[in-house]
Formats: structure tokens, sequence, C-alpha cells
């Protein structure tokens, strides 16, 4: 249980008792205790690998993984990347995605070029 208080203007504050369902761990057991989160959410190969070494000898690990992929997470689960739950092998990248041409267009721009 979480008791967090918001101030209003003025004097006025309310104090809500909150039951919060957050997938960081809060034991010992787990590996990524005390690390920071966005290493789990990975943009490159090496900041990947620097997240599945957290997890790499996690007793939670498969749990982890479990817990991932029923909520349909994204970012670095049991050391596999998820994305929606489904696993991915690498991070994605920034911006727009690359433009795929069929080897039909390809043929064609030799013929006209």
């Amino acid at each position: 249980m979480e008791i967090i208080t918001l101030f209003g203007d003025g004097n006025s504050s309310k104090t809500y008792e909150l039951t919060l369902k957050h997938p960081t761990p809060q034991t010992d057991e787990w590996a990524c205790v005390g690390e920071d989160p966005e290493l789990f959410h990975p943009d490159d190969l090496a900041q990947l690998a620097e997240a599945q070494e957290v997890c790499a000898d996690c007793p939670m690990r498969q749990t982890c993984l479990d817990l991932g992929v029923a909520r349909r997470e994204w970012g670095v689960w049991g050391g596999v990347l998820l994305e929606s739950g489904r696993p991915r092998d690498t991070p994605r990248i920034a911006g727009r995605k690359p433009y795929k041409r069929s080897q039909e267009a390809i043929a064609r721009a030799r013929r006209i070029a």
C-alpha cells in the first residue's frame, strides 16, 4: 500500500491510499533492484547487452519473463527484449521505418536507368 498526498491551491490537501500493481520488484531477490529503469528500455545493442547482463544471474529471471509476456510489456524482461510481449532480437531505431522496395521495383528501376 502506498500513501500519496496531493496538494491543491492554498492549504488544501487530500490523502489517498493506493495499491499499485507495479512491475518493479521491491525485494532483494531480483537482480534489477536499484538499477535505473531506463536501462531496460535500450536504444541500441550495447544498452541491450548491458540490461541482459543484469538479468543473467537473476534467480527470478523466468518469473520476470513470464510476467512481461503475460502483461504484453515492452523492454527487457528476464533478459529478453520484448515488444508488446513478443521477443525481439534488436531494439527499434527511433524515426521512420525504412522504405523497403520489392524486388520487382528494384528491377524496374535498373531497367529505366
